[in-house]
Order: C-alpha cells, then structure tokens, then sequence
C-alpha cells in the first residue's frame, strides 16, 4: 500500500474519531441538562473542539442535533430488529411498540427532538424512517389477514401513536410524580386487546389465539 491510501485512511479515522468525540459531549451535556441548557458554547468547553470545527462536521446547531438523535436512533433500529417475529403480527407490533416506548423513556431529550416539527426543507432522519417502517409493517400484516379493515389502518395507527407519545412524554415532564413501572407494558396490552375485541365483535367470534394475553396470563 502507498503513503498517500494510509494517509488518506488516518485522515479519515482523525475525522470520525473527532466527530465521535464531540457526539459523546453533545450527549453527555444533552442528559445532564436536556436542551434547553445545551449551546455550541458548552459543547466546545466540553469537548475541546473549536466551533468552527464543530460546524465544519455537522453544518450547524440542528444539523448537530439531528445528527445526535439519528446517532441515538440507529441503536434503536438495532434493538428493534432483534425483536422476534411472531406468526401473530399483533405480538409483533407489541414488541416492537415496547421497544421504542421503552427508548423514548430512556432517552426523552432525543425523542423530544425527534418528536418536533421539522423544516420544510429538512432531510428526514434514515434512522427514524426505518423504525417507523418497521412499526408499520405488522399493521399491513394484520390486513392481510381479515383482522382489520384497510380503511381504519391509518386511525389505528395514529390511535397507538397519540396514546404511546403520551406515555413517553409525560413522565419526562411531570418527573415529579411517581410513575408505574408498567404503565407502559399495560397500557399498551390493552390498547391493542381493546381493536382485537372490536374486531372480533365485528365478525361476530372471539378467536382466543389472537389477542395480547392479560398481564397475569404471562
């Protein structure tokens, strides 16, 4: 190999090791003090890196902070995809809502950004593209199989985003009251065994194998 391809190689792995740095700093300040204590100022005393630099790497602020959550996000994409298919898409959609659920709690500032509206302009974030694909998925497996109505796909998905969106963000702005630590699982079970009881209602037959067992049932 020539000088100039390691040379080139050991540019590239100054540049990703800085880039790497000032994330894990961004991060750091993110979790002590959320965003609104976080600014370009104090990540550069955190990290070492001049502004300049900073922009240099990430464009601007919310170019900075769209590459954090994106960062944040592809570990999502990670865990959700060793979740286990089930031949139930509705245990499927259980998991994967689980997992999310249980990401945006561990990580509310990033999911307070990922949540906000973006610029019109705005590249979507991959990461967060995938996760949302991978959501949908079972929805479309559950018309397939007569469980639910095409039409009501989208009512359904919008339902378990509202009350899923509300589990997440409320602990984090009201840290002050005491939380149960199966809000999430529970709420979750019940919103789903509550379209499988509708559905069965519907057609007139209750197929026990598929609903979301009760919590004491596990």
């Amino acid at each position: 190999m020539s000088s100039a391809p390691r040379a080139e190689i050991r540019r590239q792995q100054h540049r990703d090791e800085a880039r790497r740095a000032i994330l894990d700093a961004a991060a750091e300040l993110t979790s002590e003090s959320s965003f609104s204590g976080f600014s370009v100022r104090s990540l550069v005393e955190r990290c070492g890196y001049s502004a300049p630099t900073i922009y240099h790497y990430f464009g601007d602020k919310p170019g900075l902070l769209d590459a954090l959550v994106e960062d944040s996000l592809e570990t999502l994409v990670r865990d959700m995809e060793e979740v286990p298919i089930s031949a139930d898409p509705i245990e499927t959609l259980r998991a994967l809502t689980l997992c999310f659920g249980n990401w945006g709690l561990e990580n509310p500032t990033y999911y307070h950004l990922l949540t906000q509206p973006r610029a019109v302009d705005a590249m979507p974030l991959e990461s967060g593209e995938i996760s949302a694909g991978m959501l949908s998925e079972p929805f479309s497996q559950l018309v397939e199989q007569g469980r639910i109505n095409e039409s009501e796909t989208e009512l359904l998905r919008q339902s378990l985003w509202a009350c899923l969106h509300g589990l997440i963000s409320l602990p984090a702005i009201r840290a002050d009251l005491e939380w149960n630590k199966d809000l999430l699982e529970t709420s979750v079970d019940r919103i789903l065994r509550g379209w499988l009881s509708s559905s069965s209602d519907e057609e007139g037959a209750s197929q026990t194998g598929n609903r979301v067992p009760h919590e004491n049932e596990r």
